[in-house]
């Protein structure tokens, strides 16, 4: 019996051993083709396109480091670059004070699924088919090539997934009995959502602001539709005009490329904690 035991602890102890070293290995696959093109545009950013076409995964030989300025002057970064972040982190703080007091409504007062359902349906719309009707919208109300049309598009575009979101966290992670204790002492429904609800909801709200902005900052469609005029286009925008019409300088893509993703890397590295755990809030009970 005790000899049986044992063989059972081996056998179980190399499945154990196995399903490690498969994850690890699957982890480390995934990590290599999620890094590979992110680091073959870092290493491209310093070269030419000499050195590019002649040999693709080689070394800079020799740095070509004027990619960088030429890049920075090239597409008016601190214009264009300016105009990224006053579109990302207005439409931030407006679809958050939009997205919180609806959710707090459908989570903790309503209670009915078909209230979140109604806001979920708007992340099944693609936002390629929304193009043309929010197109004539714009255009109706005499908002094209402004901030303040643009700004409307993206709050528009991402308020169904910051409202469903932050339903989801606060009907998981906030316990009903603790906003119904507080509306009972006195604090009152508007008192309750600001002095309890929020202050709890900080993960779920820190994991809309990260989708929006850098939902946001990437966006290129609707910026290339609605913003014709070149002091108000983004840095997104500025980039593709590196491009040439017959012959491109691959160096000076990829640096252009670099600063454009090194925010967004930034932001998520920032907040991919306060990320995970608001989408996850709830997964496990008990």
């Amino acid at each position: 019996m005790l000899t049986e035991n044992k063989r059972n602890y081996k056998e179980n102890k190399v499945q154990r051993q196995l399903g490690v070293f498969f994850r690890h290995f699957v982890l480390i696959i995934w990590c290599s083709t999620t890094l590979f093109p992110l680091l073959w545009t870092l290493n491209s950013a310093f070269r030419n396109n000499t050195q590019i076409f002649g040999n693709t995964l080689g070394l800079p030989n020799p740095v070509i480091w004027g990619n960088i300025p030429d890049v920075i002057t090239r597409v008016d970064m601190f214009t264009t670059g300016g105009n990224s972040l006053i579109y990302a982190a207005v439409t931030v703080a407006l679809v958050i004070l939009l997205a919180t007091p609806v959710a707090f409504y459908g989570a903790k007062i309503a209670k009915k699924p078909l209230i979140t359902l109604y806001f979920a349906l708007g992340i099944f719309i693609p936002g390629q088919a929304l193009l043309i009707p929010l197109f004539i919208d714009v255009r109706s109300f005499d908002l094209m090539n402004s901030r303040s049309g643009i700004i409307l598009v993206y709050v528009v575009t991402n308020l169904a997934f910051s409202i469903f979101v932050l339903t989801a966290f606060m009907k998981t992670a906030i316990p009903t009995e603790v906003v119904e204790a507080s509306i009972i002492d006195g604090c009152g429904l508007y008192g309750a959502f600001w002095h309890v609800v929020l202050p709890l909801a900080r993960t779920g709200i820190a994991t809309a602001v990260t989708f929006v902005f850098l939902g946001v900052w990437n966006e290129f469609l609707f910026a290339l539709v609605m913003l014709p005029s070149p002091a108000l286009r983004t840095l997104n925008l500025a980039t593709l005009s590196l491009r040439g019409q017959f012959t491109s300088d691959q160096g000076l893509i990829s640096a252009g490329v670099i600063a454009l993703v090194t925010p967004a890397i930034v932001i998520y590295t920032l907040f991919q904690e306060q990320v995970v755990k608001g989408l996850t809030s709830g997964a496990v009970k008990g």
